[in-house]
This record gives C-alpha cells, sequence and structure tokens, in this order.
C-alpha cells in the first residue's frame, strides 16, 4: 500500500511540478516574442502612418519595367537597430508593379508576398532562408500610382506593402526555444526527482500514524485480552463448583468484578481517545472557579490517599477564573491525583497547587513516590506505555491516563511537563491559559 502510494504521490507532484516548468518556460518565450515583435510591429504602423500624413504613395512615379535585378532601396529606417524597411506594390489583380524594392525577390517568394494573403496585421513569412515581417499597407497608403512608359503617363490602382528582415530575431527566438527545451526536459527530470522526495516527506507522517495505529490495535488487543481472560477463568471456577455459596465464591466473584471495572474504564478511555482522534469530542467552555475543581478533587481522593496512609495537601488561590470544560479539567484533575497516589509509598506526601499569575493558570501536582527513570520520561504520554508494567497492571492502570491528560491540556490550549527522579518524586505542571 505504500509502495502505490508513494508511485501516486510522485506521478502527482512530477505533474504538478512539470506543468508549473512548461507554463514558465511557455510564458518566457511567448513574453520574449511578442516584446521583439512588438517593436517592429510598431516601427512599421509608424511608416505607415508617415506615408498616410504625406501622401508618398500618390507622389510615386515609375520609369518604364526596371530589371528584376535592380537592387532594392531603404525607404526608411527603424528601430533602435535602425532596421531598413522595404516598400512594395501590387495592382489590383495581385501583380507586382516592378519598382526597387521587387528586384530583391523571385517569383515564387512574389506570390508568396501577394497582399491577399495576409490580414490587417504584420505578420511573419519565410522567404528562402530569411524570414520578414510583412505589413500592409492601409487605404490612404494604397493611392493611385502614376506610371511612366514610352507611351506616355498611365495612372494605376495599387496595393501597398511594408516589409523588413527579422532574421535575426527568429534566429534569437529559435536559440531561446532549443534553451528552454533543454531546460525543461532537465527540469523534467528534477521534478520527477522532486516528487519522489516530496512524496516520501508527506508519506513520513501517514507512515507514522499507521504505524502508530498497528501499535495502538494491537496494545489494545493485549489489553482487553488480559481482563477478559481472567474473567472468563474465574467465571470457570464458579461454574465447576455450583454448589458453593456466594461465600465460598466471593474470592472469584470479586475478582470478576474488579476486572469488569477495568475493563470497562479502558474501554471508555479508548472510546474517549478515538472520538478525539476523528474531532468528534468537542469542549463545552464555560467560565468557572479552579479552586472549586481542587478542592472537590482532593475531598474524593483523601479518603483514598488515607487507606494508604499517604499526606494529602491542598495549596489553593481564591479566585482562579479560567474559560474551560469543568468536567474534562476534572477528569485531568482526577488522572494526575490518582497517578501520584498509586505510585507513593505509605506515608508520603502529595500536594496539589493551583494559582493564578498574569493571563496563565498554574495546576500541579507533586508527589513524594518511587518517580520515574530518565529513560521513561520521553514515553509517558504515549497510549498503552508503562514503565513498569507489572506494577502498573497490578494497581489496576490501563495506561491510557496521561494520554488523556495531555489531550484535555492541549485542546485547551495549554501545556503539560513531568519532572521526575527515582526514588524521590514526580512532579506534575499544567498551564491553562486564563481566557
Amino acid at each position: 500500500m505504500i509502495k502505490r502510494t508513494r508511485m501516486q504521490l510522485t506521478i502527482r507532484n512530477a505533474a504538478v511540478l512539470s506543468i508549473i516548468l512548461i507554463s514558465l518556460n511557455a510564458f518566457v518565450y511567448f513574453v520574449m516574442k511578442d516584446m521583439m515583435f512588438s517593436q517592429i510591429d510598431k516601427s512599421l504602423t509608424g511608416v505607415i502612418n508617415q506615408l498616410t500624413v504625406a501622401g508618398i504613395a500618390s507622389k510615386t512615379t515609375v520609369q518604364a519595367l526596371p530589371s528584376l535585378q535592380t537592387k532594392p532601396s531603404v525607404i526608411y529606417q527603424v528601430g533602435q537597430m535602425n532596421r531598413p524597411v522595404f516598400q512594395l506594390f501590387w495592382t489590383e489583380d495581385n501583380k507586382p508593379i516592378q519598382i526597387p524594392a521587387a528586384g530583391m525577390f523571385g517569383e515564387k517568394d512574389l506570390n508568396r508576398l501577394q497582399p491577399d494573403n495576409f490580414g490587417d496585421h504584420p505578420e511573419t513569412v519565410k522567404l528562402g532562408d530569411q524570414y520578414y515581417r510583412v505589413f500592409n499597407g492601409s487605404k490612404e497608403t494604397a493611392a493611385p500610382l502614376i506610371y511612366s512608359s514610352i507611351g506616355g503617363e498611365v495612372q494605376v490602382g495599387v496595393k501597398h506593402q511594408l516589409l523588413t528582415n527579422i532574421s535575426a530575431e527568429v534566429s534569437m527566438l529559435n536559440r531561446l526555444r532549443m534553451i528552454l527545451l533543454l531546460g525543461g526536459f532537465i527540469g523534467l527530470l528534477v521534478a520527477v526527482a522532486a516528487g519522489y522526495y516530496l512524496a516520501n516527506r508527506s508519506l513520513i507522517p501517514i507512515r507514522n500514524s499507521m504505524e502508530k495505529q498497528q501499535q495502538f490495535v494491537s496494545d489494545a488487543s493485549h489489553e482487553l485480552r488480559t481482563p477478559l481472560s481472567v474473567i472468563q477463568a474465574h467465571a470457570e471456577l464458579l461454574l465447576r463448583h455450583p454448589e458453593h455459596t456466594i461465600e465460598q465464591d466471593s474470592k472469584h466473584i470479586s475478582m470478576v468484578l474488579q476486572e469488569t471495572r477495568r475493563l470497562g474504564k479502558l474501554v471508555s478511555g479508548l472510546l474517549m481517545l478515538a472520538r478525539s482522534d476523528s474531532n468528534q469530542l468537542e469542549l463545552d467552555k464555560r467560565p468557572i472557579y479552579m479552586e472549586r475543581i481542587v478542592q472537590d478533587g482532593i475531598g474524593k481522593m483523601t479518603m483514598l490517599a488515607e487507606v494508604k496512609d499517604i499526606i494529602l495537601r491542598g495549596e489553593v488561590e481564591s479566585p482562579v477564573l479560567l474559560q474551560a470544560d469543568e468536567e474534562r479539567l476534572h477528569q485531568l484533575l482526577m488522572v494526575l491525583m490518582d497517578n501520584a497516589i498509586k505510585y507513593t509509598l505509605e506515608g508520603g506526601v502529595i500536594r496539589v497547587a493551583c494559582r493564578k499569575l498574569a493571563h496563565t493558570v498554574y495546576l500541579e501536582v507533586e508527589d513524594t513516590g518511587i518517580g520515574i527513570q530518565p529513560e521513561h520520561l520521553p514515553h509517558i504520554f504515549d497510549r498503552f506505555y508503562r514503565g513498569d508494567k507489572a506494577r502498573t497492571r497490578q494497581e489496576g492502570g490501563t495506561g491510557l491516563g496521561l494520554a488523556i491528560a495531555k489531550w484535555i491540556v492541549e485542546r485547551h490550549g495549554g501545556k503539560i511537563r513531568i519532572e521526575s527522579k527515582p526514588a524521590v518524586g514526580t512532579r506534575v505542571l499544567v498551564t491553562l491559559p486564563a481566557g
């Protein structure tokens, strides 16, 4: 599945990068082409305007049929490159009038240059190995031409054309196109490599998520299997002696109830985490007083602490107001205090403090318990992680408490930090925005 997904992501990423590269190359090419030809077209248009104002065509006189080999004459210098411009005249039936500019073209070229082959805008045409920009003159410049011959002067209606050689620009564009094509090919190879790299990078969180999911399912199955096996074993023992009274089998019944409670607690925690992962669990934030939650939690845990001869102290400032979900904060406090009582030996001390400083609420639970080994600290918020699995299971833990606590704190926009030293104790510090 990962390989197929990697291939699909590589193809998609490479396709997107290739489209961007091709679009950029095409944009550069056509912008350069437009910049080159627009200046030439602007110059040709300027010549047309000058001819229109001066009425040059109407004053042009041509002697009788000069040779086709006559050297063409330059009539205008155009543009920044001092470009020569030539003009051609045509009869109404598209026959070239042999004036000097026509002498530079052969019969095949003149057939290609017939005015009817071009529109109202400048166009490019290839004649032999040269390229020309051709522009048909306006009606004002295509005035009658005075044709001088042996028989006298004859007025002939003509069509007018301007031409200028653009072979240098075309050659430059061809070189640019080759460079862009070569660069595009190299860019496509880079796009494939980049697509593969991005696919691998994007698969890292997916792969980690899948690994965590598989580990979660494996751990959950194991955790569910243990209480179910215990319940099944004790239930079978009860069935072996149906004649026994409840008092005689109270040990088995007690174990079944204990594991049932543990199973219910585990399922409840799994359901909550599953709903939180899918963003189906919303907080009901309201203005609450944190000191009330702490005092209530201490009251509920006092008897449990007294059973283990543990001193439970509360240091609560008043008032400590914040916007939060009261039920979730109560759950958070119960998780932290329950862990502290579980791992604090008889005669130990647990301190629960709550105070407000500026716009931050601090909740602290500190104990003098067995502490946490340094190698376990980076993993204590992982689901089902236990430093001492045998002891945790014996204490009735599920391995989900701190994962739930972290989720509650982070959903409130806060942070949770744990400091611990083996045989010294553990300190849990929660910071929450006062809001």
